[in-house]
């Protein structure tokens, strides 16, 4: 070993021998290889401090790891890639060779002085041992000087370096560890270096054969060559797969969904056509046990979903204009029904100062307030509920409101009454066997009331009632929102017709069922390729889309409709899928709206009612093209069917009233003529066609006869001069 390290001072003093210093060009030159010169202290105490001082909120143990790790990294990296380029430079090829220029080179290069000790066991493999001094390392000789002393081994650079050269020259991962340090009050900065999964137990070792009992009770932090980046790329993967995981389940969430909505919307659709048929008492009774059941289940299916948003971070927020006071009283008429099944007493009291409109979510905090109350009434068999509404807070751009909901019911004892917020949690099991309830709904309210930056807390005693305080900011805004219908008008369909695009055959025919008993015209497809196959056939007025059906899914079959047949009827998705960003998506892809099951009768035709008035019976191409367009001939047609279709309708209805067949025939005949006209023979031929077969009109087609033929009258009526000049 001697020689070889005669040799390596040899080839190391040649290669600092031409060395050259221009400070007008600001350049250090050894060998043709540009240097630097670096204050030590800057790359150690100063460092350090400065790491101290900016993690201080870490505390000084993970500060000082932090700046440890960044100088290991950084000089190991400086280590290797110097041991690469002088060994090159000098054509050194054995391990040993290179080893033996290392401590050399640190000399010349001013990183220290090494002295390594004769147990040391330099080999290429797993046994490789390093145990050296570094009787003037400028890393604890800068604490030295400044006087300070360090709680931590300070010759980081020293490790790094050193293992750095090492690792290089032999090609072998390796590491090293100072065990005593200078600037902790040692005599030596002694280092050992090793392969990594080998390094703890040659520590180990040292402190037996040394009597460092300190070191056993407390061993240095091992460093690992861009351990940082070790943990990144682990924390990287972890993320990676949370996400993987959440979506997993976010799909899991939306395929259980739908496959269960799909049933229960048939469940609940065919459950309120029963209760519209002549019933028992019994069977009335089993119905409203079929219909509870159906919605609680609704309700549990809608709060897991709720929670798969909560935990995506896919909740949302809109910010409308909603008056509070008006808002509760929706509330107090959606729960009318409930509280006057328990004969409970109910009050809501509301400052004047909330009078004024505030900007909100009306829809998730509707959901907060029916969470809440809803409780309330499940809860209390008897007395009542008390809901009040204050303005706590109040500057010039918003108010803090206080909301109260105060009961009589059963309470909560004092242990149990944070952890009702937790998920599926609920005060007692006895409470769920009883009451029944998934837990869910306190601990959405709750996340949803800190999404929105508020605080909800609970006064409660046993058997004597519980207080829920919510308390919300709100902006403030001069607008006001729309008004919202008490009640859905009543809506007739007037022949329009609609096509039903769903593949489940028990949902597809209680939607015909739901739509043929308010007046429209119904067909069905149980495939996307089907209904373009319909519509090819017959334009549809208005189409209800599901979204996953065979074949072509609801998105292509509406992109096909819009694109290659060219036709723009209302399209309304219907679908299972209950996700934010599905309605979107619906509207991105072509369609009108979107409605998710299970929909009740009224909220089908609720949606449906908006475009009823894109759905105009009258279609003027049969007179524009026998009459070759003369205008004039068709405003005098036009006048004479609002004359006299009032008449003949008149007529129609008296005739069927007295039975007089003959008359029934003859009226029935006439407007069969002059409806054909007008393009209303699709809508209503059929009704006039049986009438003048029978010599009968039945009630049912009179009033379809009636509404259409009034319909054709307003929008005759309607016609602008352009309208009636167009070509067909």
């Amino acid at each position: 070993m001697e020689s070889l390290f005669m040799k390596a001072e040899e080839n190391v003093r040649e290669y600092f021998s031409n060395m050259r210093l221009n400070p007008s060009e600001g350049t250090i030159e050894i060998n043709n290889e540009r240097y630097v010169l670096i204050r030590a202290s800057a790359l150690s105490k100063d460092f350090l401090d400065s790491i101290l001082s900016l993690y201080a909120d870490r505390g000084e143990d993970e500060a000082f790891s932090i700046g440890r790790n960044f100088l290991f990294d950084i000089s190991h990296a400086i280590g290797m890639n110097d041991a690469k380029a002088f060994h090159a430079k000098m054509g050194v090829t054995d391990p040993l060779s290179k080893l033996s220029a290392g401590p050399v080179h640190f000399a010349y290069t001013g990183w220290a002085f090494v002295d390594i000790l004769p147990e040391s066991n330099p080999t290429p493999d797993d046994d490789y041992y390093l145990i050296y001094h570094h009787p003037f390392s400028f890393e604890a000789d800068a604490w030295v000087r400044s006087g300070a002393a360090s709680r931590f081994p300070v010759c980081i650079m020293n490790t790094g370096y050193s293992s750095g050269w090492c690792e290089e020259s032999f090609g072998i991962p390796l590491t090293a560890v100072e065990v005593s340090c200078r600037a902790q009050g040692d005599e030596q900065c002694t280092f050992i270096m090793s392969p990594p999964h080998r390094i703890e137990e040659h520590i180990q070792h040292f402190a037996k054969t040394h009597r460092k009992q300190h070191i056993k009770k407390a061993p240095p932090e091992i460093p690992t060559f861009f351990l940082r980046k070790t943990v990144e790329e682990q924390m990287e993967k972890a993320r990676l797969l949370a996400e993987e995981s959440s979506r997993a389940k976010s799909d899991f969430v939306a395929n259980m969904s739908h496959e269960l909505r799909t049933p229960l919307t048939a469940i609940l659709g065919f459950t309120e056509l029963m209760k519209k048929t002549k019933l028992s008492a019994r069977q009335t009774e089993y119905l409203e046990a079929i219909c509870a059941s159906g919605s609680n289940l609704l309700s549990t299916i809608n709060d897991i979903m709720d929670l798969s948003k909560l935990d995506a971070r896919k909740i949302s927020f809109e910010s409308m204009p909603v008056v509070l006071p008006e808002l509760l009283q929706s509330i107090e008429l959606m729960l009318a029904s409930k509280l006057r099944h328990k004969q409970l007493m109910y009050s809501c009291d509301t400052d004047k100062a909330l009078q004024k409109p505030l900007l909100a979510d009306s829809a998730r905090l509707t959901q907060i307030l029916l969470n809440i109350i809803g409780n309330a009434i499940k809860f209390t068999e008897k007395g009542g509920i008390t809901v009040t509404a204050e303005a706590e807070e109040e500057t010039a751009q918003g108010m803090m409101v206080k909301l109260s909901i105060r009961d009589t019911g059963i309470g909560i004892a004092p242990a149990k009454q944070q952890t009702i917020f937790e998920r599926f949690t609920q005060a007692d099991s006895a409470i769920s066997r009883k009451y029944g309830g998934s837990g869910l709904g306190l601990a959405i309210t709750r996340e949803l009331v800190e999404l929105m930056g508020g605080t909800i807390s609970i006064s409660s005693k046993v058997n004597k009632g519980s207080e829920f305080t919510v308390r919300l900011p709100f902006a403030k805004t001069a607008r006001r929102g729309k008004a919202k219908m008490a009640a859905t008008p009543a809506v007739h369909g007037n022949g329009m017709h609609v096509l039903v695009v769903e593949d489940n055959v028990l949902n597809q025919k209680m939607t015909r069922i739901m739509l043929a008993n308010n007046g429209f015209t119904v067909s069905g497809a149980g495939s996307g390729t089907k209904a373009i196959a319909a519509l090819r056939k017959e334009k549809a007025d208005l189409v209800l889309m599901d979204l996953q059906i065979p074949g072509m899914d609801g998105y292509l079959t509406t992109r096909k409709i819009r694109e290659e047949l060219k036709m723009d009827m209302p399209i309304i998705a219907i679908t299972a899928h209950a996700f934010n960003g599905e309605k979107e998506k619906c509207i991105a892809a072509g369609m009108n709206d979107y409605l998710p099951k299970p929909f009740r009768e009224q909220e089908l035709l609720a949606v449906i009612a908006q475009y009823q008035r894109k759905a105009a019976v009258v279609d003027l191409g049969f007179l524009k093209e026998q009459t070759r367009n003369n205008v004039a001939f068709i405003k005098d047609m036009i006048r004479t069917f609002i004359r006299q279709a009032p008449k003949d309708l008149e007529a129609l209805q008296k005739a069927a009233k007295q039975q007089k067949s003959e008359q029934v025939y003859k009226i029935a005949h006439t407007l069969s003529t002059s409806v054909s006209f007008f393009g209303l023979k699709k809508h209503i031929g059929e009704e006039l066609s049986q009438m003048q077969k029978t010599k009968h009109a039945e009630p049912e087609q009179l009033e379809k006869v009636k509404r259409i033929c009034q319909q054709a009258i307003r929008e005759l009526r309607e016609l602008t001069p352009s309208a009636l000049s167009s070509t067909p």
